[in-house]
């Protein structure tokens, strides 16, 4: 009886590991380096829904990132296939699955997330600021001067946001409690104009956008940075070695060429 379950434990635990075998084969499978993609004709992208990731509007397709990546494709002959997702955390586990190749959204270029990720050079380098409404248009005063006001208040973020950890830091040098909401399914623009129509207290923004973001929302102040500047760029799969260095590659040349200052202009 013994022998009879020692050998039915060594049997299911040989089917386990041929289980797991074959599942790492099926994801390695379909992490796409460079040839494949160019051999598949598609490159697959994620990014976020705002005019910083990707937009529609009637007719038109806009987007920073997405000018960006759509050159890049272009540049290639490929196809390309985006996909809008405000989860970063689900973008990363796309990533590793081999669901898709790159996410061309501005993540904080960090050691914490370098674990996970592949990052490419740098696309921008920004600080996070606070946002928040104006309490009088006549003196243009505000709530929050200062960090220290935010012991025991409130900010929201998206949901599985990278500049979560921001926030955590902050609130450790305060010595004080920050309340982080999530939010589902949710752009940093989205928030901000929550913001603006009084929805919400508090939301983060990169600089550079909050103030683009300001013309538009005028009643919301974005003075009060909550952090020091940081990289921001995309992130591929670790095994995507090649596309890496091709990608690498045309940003080196693109973001010193005209186009490229003709699209940040747009935007900024």
């Amino acid at each position: 009886m013994r022998i009879k379950l020692q050998i039915g434990i060594i049997l299911v635990t040989l089917l386990l590991l041929f289980g797991a075998v074959l599942w790492i084969k099926d994801v390695r499978s379909r992490i796409h380096d460079l040839p494949s993609i160019m051999e598949s004709g598609r490159l697959s992208v994620l990014t976020d829904s705002s005019r910083l990731g990707f937009s529609v509007k009637g007719d038109s397709v806009f987007g920073f990132q997405y000018e960006i990546i759509k050159a890049f494709a272009d540049t290639l002959g490929l196809e390309l296939v985006i996909t809008e997702q405000n989860d970063f955390q689900a973008n990363l586990e796309d990533i590793k699955s081999g669901d898709y190749d790159i996410i061309a959204n501005f993540i904080p270029i960090t050691s914490e997330w370098k674990k996970d990720a592949v990052f490419t050079k740098p696309l921008l380098i920004s600080r996070q600021v606070l946002v928040q409404r104006i309490i009088n248009d006549s003196t243009q005063s505000i709530k929050i001067t200062n960090q220290l006001q935010l012991a025991d208040d409130s900010i929201y973020i998206p949901l599985h946001s990278p500049f979560k950890m921001r926030l955590k830091n902050l609130s450790n040098e305060i010595a004080n409690n920050i309340n982080i909401f999530e939010m589902k399914n949710v752009s940093s623009e989205q928030l901000v104009r929550m913001v603006s129509n009084g929805n919400i207290k508090y939301t983060i923004c990169d600089e550079k956008s909050a103030s683009r973001l300001k013309l538009q929302y005028p009643n919301i102040n974005v003075s009060l940075p909550i952090g020091f500047e940081q990289q921001l760029g995309w992130v591929v799969h670790p095994q995507s070695t090649l596309l890496l260095e091709k990608l690498n590659n045309f940003l080196d040349d693109f973001m010193y060429s005209s186009a490229y200052w003709k699209i940040y202009r747009k935007y900024y």
